[in-house]
């Protein structure tokens, strides 16, 4: 006698149908999901970097343009004595990296103190009217600040300042450049130094600037004060605003629209110049503490 095997149990084909159509329906709503959640990523991190290109651009710009005027002179002495006459002298005096025409050094201390307009310079030898005599190692030291140190040629779209910019005992002239047709915002820094008066090339700071909401420029300023110190005439900034719109440089995956943003600083406060418009104000005036624009700035293209 032959036994009959015992059958096995299996889906049948309308269950693995119901089956599949199930799997099929959660995974596409797993997928859907998903895909909700790049979509909300990607649009965050667009805006991240957006964000924090922004952010960058204004620290630099605050730390920059508080230092504008900012004069850091490296105190030296005169190597050989220097005998007190009427008429110019050139006098050696060591390195003039630092010092321009058109500067007011301080010469000695105490009695034989003296402040000297610098006319000429030559290698380390500089030209000015020395009324006093000094001996050799006598100090000498540049003081002050810039009035100007915020140009008051800047323009809605241009910024020019000047001074120890990065407090390295350098004297550098910066250029901010605002195009929002180009779309770029661009600085350019050069070192103020003897026969230089063509600026460095420009760097690209910020990409996909637009418009301002309202119209609002780039750069504004604070309403400029100009004093008459003896036979000089300063025009001060005091206060430096701005205001800049990015748009990202893709659309948002979830709205398929553009996102814009826009960072304002309304009140960025050089401190030097505004030390600078104290002296001027006082009375009487300091006015060997107001050093004048140093040649060749501001800088052509």
């Amino acid at each position: 006698m032959r036994l009959r095997g015992k059958q096995s149990d299996g889906f049948s084909l309308l269950e693995l149908l119901v089956s599949l159509t199930v799997m099929l329906m959660i995974t596409g709503s797993a997928l859907a999901v998903l895909s909700r959640a790049v979509q909300m990523w990607t649009g965050q991190q667009i805006q991240a970097e957006m964000h924090a290109g922004l952010r960058s651009t204004f620290e630099l710009m605050t730390q920059e343009i508080g230092q504008a005027g900012a004069l850091n002179f490296a105190p030296q002495t005169l190597p050989v004595a220097v005998f007190a006459n009427p008429l110019p002298q050139v006098v050696n005096v060591g390195p003039t990296t630092n010092i321009f025409v058109g500067e007011q050094l301080t010469i000695d201390t105490g009695s034989t103190q003296e402040n000297v307009l610098v006319t000429a310079i030559i290698s380390n030898r500089i030209t000015a009217i020395f009324t006093k005599s000094h001996p050799a190692g006598a100090r000498v030291v540049a003081q002050g600040v810039f009035p100007q140190g915020v140009l008051s040629s800047s323009t809605a779209t241009s910024l020019k300042l000047f001074g120890d910019i990065n407090a390295d005992g350098t004297l550098v002239y910066v250029q901010y450049d605002c195009d929002t047709g180009a779309g770029t915002l661009r600085r350019s820094v050069t070192t103020i130094a003897p026969g230089v008066t063509t600026r460095n090339a420009s760097q690209v700071l910020l990409r996909n600037l637009v418009a301002n909401p309202a119209g609002t420029p780039c750069f504004q300023y604070g309403t400029g004060v100009a004093v008459t110190v003896g036979a000089n005439t300063y025009t001060f900034v005091p206060s430096v605003g701005v205001s800049l719109t990015l748009q990202t440089s893709k659309r948002d995956p979830q709205t398929g629209a553009f996102v814009t943003m826009t960072k304002s600083f309304s009140n960025l406060t050089p401190r030097n110049v505004l030390a600078g418009l104290a002296m001027a104000q006082s009375t009487p005036a300091t006015t060997n503490r107001l050093q004048s624009t140093p040649p060749g700035v501001p800088m052509g293209p």
